[in-house]
């Protein structure tokens, strides 16, 4: 068995080559981490606040609403029966401006989280999509810096031999 039919070669040289490959693979990964995963963390907290806060404001509008109702409700019951018939009427209309306080508050509730929640999804797509491009494109360096690293300059003459031989015309580059 010759020296060039081994596969791999454990020498200094390639020790090196593969400690450098993974200090440069780790430098990768704190980059990344540090100027992607951490500030879409810190926006994604902020906007988690913010939803979190427009829910707290709708919940205390309608506790106000709800205050509010049961002070008009306690007026009302203490009105003389002489003004009972004209407040029967503004009785209805307050009630029934009151029921709709109370519906466009909870639909307008509902949107805000739907909002929110459809905004927290497209967030979590779009930063799954970014790091699964940066994941491809860091596989691919590093595929072609192992094929390159592995591939000694006879075989890569041979391969674009090959490669042009199948290609027939060389018009592809014009």
């Amino acid at each position: 068995m010759s020296l060039d039919s081994k596969i791999i070669e454990f020498s200094m040289v390639t020790v090196w080559e593969w400690f450098w490959q993974v200090l440069a693979l780790v430098i990768i990964v704190l980059i990344l981490k540090k100027l992607l995963f951490q500030p879409v963390s810190d926006f994604l907290e902020k906007r988690r606040q913010l939803i979190a806060n427009d829910v707290q404001s709708a919940a205390n509008s309608k506790k106000q609403a709800q205050v509010l109702e049961m002070d008009y409700n306690k007026k009302i019951a203490h009105i003389n029966q002489e003004a009972d018939m004209i407040l029967k009427d503004a009785r209805a209309k307050a009630l029934a401006r009151e029921a709709q306080i109370v519906d466009e508050a909870k639909v307008e509730a509902e949107a805000i989280r739907r909002k929110a929640q459809e905004d927290i999804i497209l967030e979590q797509e779009k930063v799954k999509a970014e790091i699964k491009a940066e994941m491809i494109e860091v596989a691919a360096l590093m595929a072609s810096k192992f094929v390159q690293s592995s591939m000694d300059q006879s075989k890569q003459d041979t391969l674009i031999a090959e490669i042009v031989e199948e290609m027939g015309d060389v018009s592809w580059l014009q």
